[in-house]
Order: structure tokens, then C-alpha cells, then sequence
């Protein structure tokens, strides 16, 4: 026995021995048992403290690249792409049906139709109506969710594994024989007429809406966001069955299956659910217009009279997802303001209390994604945060990281990324990323070790190529009349109302003569 178990041995029998003895009616004598047990205990562990010198824990190894689990393709008669991932520490399947078309791909005139088609999905098909198709997936005590963004449709079902044939029936349904109801349509607009009225009160959505169409233009169509009153007292059913009946072949769709069940079986289950479906050819990706060219930085103020608030949003135009440079402009980015730990929210938050966070992202788009930072703050503050934006902007593209920031950047992307591959829906969610943007299937096998190799020196270049200070738009959503003077000093000034119209134009104006102006006021 060593010292310390015979101490603590001691200890006990003591504490023991002189409750035994105390009277059961003194709370005197009850809080001095107390008092001596713990003065004890006290310095029993400060001898063993002293005998056993704390030492700080081993250094982390580098970190390992994590196996993705093989992917089974092949193909049906059809045309449809199957992609099959076996995963067997759970008895449940994730069906993933992409549709390679989405926002990119809706009429001008009508703009929002792929969402709209992807919800109408869910209200009813050619032999169930909404409630029956909702019935029906309850049955199986599955669940299942559509949805558009800017250049795919998604369906995604999740269902025990024992009820592949089923949920693949439904799925398959639910994609080729959408009923497109009247009455469900009509019942859609009106909820997204609340929606839409309920989203253009709020200052996030009316600063996403205003940069995307700043940056990209507004025939362009990553420049269009969301759909508009407009367009849904002018849509029609016809109109979903004709985009729906152009977009909804199998020649333009892939289907992802992760869970406990092999790729035989996933093959005979959509070959059975899915051998009716036809269609002709892909429809050729549309010929995106081209970029505005870029330009020196602007300011453009959304107003919102009476805000207490100022949603700040500054970016430019970046990079392709399939770009090589992808990697190090995330570890730039990890730098920057990819976390709670990065420069942005350290410098804006911690350091000048301006905000409760303040971040930085790479948008993951097949054409040009956009570079963005982004805070909240208070109107009084507001100039004041752009200009610790800028200096943290400044920063990224002139000096390469330290090597301790380059090192947690590597460690916090590393280290988080095993947590994007612990459920089968997260891994179908990767494995539809590799079809989608044209990685290879060996890309998320070395993710890690690229992330691990980037040099200080290539995140400096990446950052120099894709984040632009000088040629950024700055968008700020607030009160105009208590911030728009104070935002000057970076560039000429659009100030536009809520719906987007010019309410005023200012020309650039110095920081000092921006300064010698207040103070004359």
C-alpha cells in the first residue's frame, strides 16, 4: 500500500470514528465534524499535490487521415447514377436523390420555381395525396425533406434499414409522379407570401439579398435570392410540371444510399422504384453571364429607420469549389474568422467589445462562391467595426500566419472534420459534395493531410488571390441617417430602401475630411 491510499485509509477511520462519537442533537458539534473532515481532506491533498508535482499533458500527434468509406457506383438502364456507402454500425438507410438543376436554372420571369417545384413534392403524388404521403412515411416511422439551392435539388428519405423497398418506393414516387394539387399550391403561396413578409423585416435576409445582387448582378442568377410576391401571384401549376418534366430525368440525377445494406441490394431496390422513369438527355447547363468586372470598393447602405442595430456584410467574388487553391483559402479563412478562436471575433469581440461574434466563410458554389465577413453591431459602433474588418483584411493578405495560428487553423479543420463523418446522413450529405463538384472519390481520403501540409506561405498566396479589401463591397444594413456619413472614408455610397430602390447616392468621401465635417457639426 503507498502513502497516499494509507493517509486517505486514516482519514476515513478518523472522520468515522468522530462522527460515531458526536451527539446526534448538536448542530455544534455536527458543523466541527464537518470543519475538521474537510480541513483534513485539505491537507491530505496538498501533501499529495507536493509529493506529486502536476506535468502538463503530452503534445497532440499529428493528425491522421481518417478512411472514407468506399463508394460503390454504377449505373441503372435508365441513365441514374447509383452511389452506395455501406455503414453498418446502425440498422437505418439515407437515400439522397440529387437533381443536378436548381435556382440557376429558373426563368427570369420566374424566379424561385425550382424551390417551389422541390416543396410541392411533398404535397401529394399521382396516387396519394399529402396527408396519404404523409401517412405513409409515419407508417414506416421514416422521415423525409426536399429542398432547392442555387444549383441542385435535393430529396432525402431516412428509414430503418430493413425498410429499404419500401422507402425506396416512396421516394421514387414522391420524384417521378408529383401531383402538383391546385388547392396544395394555392395553400403553398400563401404561406410563402407570410414567409416572404416575415423575411423582409429581417435585417440578415435583407443583407444577403443585397449583396448577392451586388456582387453578382442581377442577371445573374447566384444574384437572385429567394422568390418575390411577384412571381407567385404569377406562377402556375403548369409552370412546375413543364420545369419539373425538363429537370427530372435520370440522365440528370444520382442517388446516394448510406446506411446498413449492401449495394446489390440498393441496386434491385431502385431498379425496381425507379424503372419507369425515363426521360431524354440532361438538359445542358446553362451558360452562366459573365462576372461583373471588378471594380474599387463600394459602400451600399440598406435603410432600416429606427434600427438599433447595423448588420455589416463585406466581400467579394472568390473562388470555384473545384479550385485547387480551395484547401489553403480555407486554413486563410480558419485564420481569419472561421471560428470563435479566429482574428475577427478575438479583435471585434474579445479585444473592442464591438460585437458577439464577428466571422468570416467561402461560399461552396460549381461557378465563382463568393468570400464574406460578417457582423452584427451597434449603430454607434458601426464605422468602427468596418475599419477593424479592414485591418484584419489588411493583415491576411500582406503577412503570412504565425506558426502557432497556422497550427490551431490546421488542428480546429482537422480535428472537426471526423465530426462531419459520424452519421450516414452526414457521409451522403460528402459523398452527393463529390458528385456535385466534380471532386474525385479518393478527395475526402486526404482532405485532412492537405489541410496538415498548407504552408503559411500557401495560405498567404490564396489569400492575396481570392480575398480582394480594395475591391470589396461593404453592405451594411441600419439606420442611414446615423451611419451613412461615417462609412464614407471607404468608398462611394448607394443607400437603397428595403425593396432594393436608390434612395441616395454619395460620392467617397476622406477620413479626415469625414472627421473634420463632425467635428464642425
Amino acid at each position: 500500500m503507498n502513502r497516499t491510499a494509507l493517509i486517505l485509509l486514516i482519514l476515513l477511520s478518523f472522520v468515522g470514528a468522530v462522527a460515531c462519537g458526536a451527539s446526534q442533537s448538536s448542530d455544534d458539534q455536527e458543523e466541527t465534524i464537518e470543519a475538521t473532515g474537510d480541513e483534513v481532506v485539505e491537507q491530505v491533498v496538498e501533501a499529495t499535490e507536493e509529493e506529486r508535482p502536476r506535468v502538463p499533458p503530452p503534445e497532440s500527434g499529428p493528425a491522421r487521415d481518417i478512411a472514407f468509406p468506399p463508394i460503390t457506383r454504377s449505373e441503372l438502364s435508365n441513365g441514374l447514377e447509383l452511389n452506395v456507402v455501406r455503414y453498418e454500425q446502425l440498422p437505418v438507410v439515407y437515400l439522397r436523390l440529387v437533381i443536378r438543376s436548381g435556382a440557376e436554372t429558373d426563368p427570369e420571369s420566374l424566379q424561385g420555381l425550382s424551390n417551389l417545384v422541390a416543396q410541392m413534392l411533398q404535397e401529394g403524388t399521382r396516387r396519394r395525396s399529402s396527408a396519404e404521403l404523409a401517412e405513409a412515411i409515419e407508417f414506416l416511422g421514416a422521415d423525409m425533406g426536399t429542398a432547392a439551392d442555387e444549383e441542385n435539388v435535393h430529396l432525402v428519405f431516412r428509414a430503418l434499414s430493413e425498410h429499404l423497398d419500401e422507402a425506396m418506393n416512396i421516394l421514387a414516387e414522391v420524384a417521378t409522379m408529383p401531383a402538383f394539387d391546385p388547392e396544395e399550391l394555392q395553400k403553398l403561396k400563401r404561406r410563402e407570401r407570410d414567409r416572404l413578409s416575415l423575411m423582409s423585416k429581417r435585417p440578415n435576409f435583407l443583407a444577403r439579398r443585397a449583396f448577392y445582387r451586388a456582387a453578382y448582378g442581377e442577371n445573374h442568377p447566384y444574384g437572385r435570392v429567394d422568390t418575390t410576391e411577384e412571381v407567385l401571384q404569377r406562377v402556375s401549376r403548369r409552370d412546375l410540371q413543364r420545369w419539373h418534366r425538363r429537370h427530372f430525368v435520370p440522365a440528370n440525377a444520382f442517388l446516394v444510399a448510406v446506411g446498413d445494406v449492401t449495394p446489390e441490394q440498393v441496386r434491385e431496390s431502385a431498379g425496381r422504384a425507379f424503372r419507369r422513369w425515363s426521360g431524354s438527355a440532361a438538359p445542358a447547363r446553362r451558360e452562366f453571364p459573365a462576372l461583373p468586372a471588378a471594380s474599387d470598393r463600394r459602400v451600399i447602405v440598406v435603410d432600416r429607420p429606427g434600427a438599433v442595430q447595423s448588420v455589416i456584410v463585406i466581400g467579394n467574388l472568390a473562388i470555384a469549389r473545384e479550385h485547387e487553391d480551395w484547401v489553403s483559402l480555407m486554413v486563410a479563412n480558419q485564420v481569419l474568422g472561421g471560428s470563435a478562436a479566429s482574428r475577427l471575433f478575438m479583435d471585434l469581440r474579445e479585444r473592442r467589445s464591438l460585437t458577439y461574434g464577428a466571422y468570416s466563410q467561402v461560399g461552396e458554389r460549381i461557378g465563382v462562391g463568393p468570400f464574406l465577413a460578417f457582423a452584427q453591431v451597434r449603430t454607434d459602433v458601426t464605422a468602427q467595426a468596418v475599419s477593424a474588418f479592414f485591418e484584419n483584411f489588411e493583415a491576411i493578405v500582406t503577412e503570412a500566419p504565425p506558426a502557432d495560428e497556422l497550427r490551431n487553423a490546421q488542428r480546429y479543420l482537422s480535428d472537426s472534420f471526423p465530426l462531419d463523418i459520424d452519421t450516414p446522413g452526414k457521409i451522403a450529405k460528402l459523398v452527393a459534395d463529390l458528385r456535385i463538384f466534380g471532386l474525385s472519390d479518393d478527395y475526402w481520403d486526404s482532405f485532412r493531410t492537405r489541410i496538415g501540409e498548407t504552408t503559411s506561405e500557401q495560405a498567404l498566396a490564396a489569400a492575396q488571390a481570392h480575398i480582394h479589401p480594395e475591391q470589396s463591397i461593404v453592405l451594411v444594413v441600419g439606420e442611414a441617417g446615423a451611419i451613412a456619413e461615417s462609412l464614407r472614408p471607404w468608398g462611394p455610397l448607394t443607400v437603397l430602401n428595403e425593396s432594393g430602390e436608390v434612395q441616395a447616392e454619395l460620392s467617397a468621401q476622406p477620413a479626415e475630411e469625414n472627421s473634420e465635417a463632425a467635428a464642425a457639426e
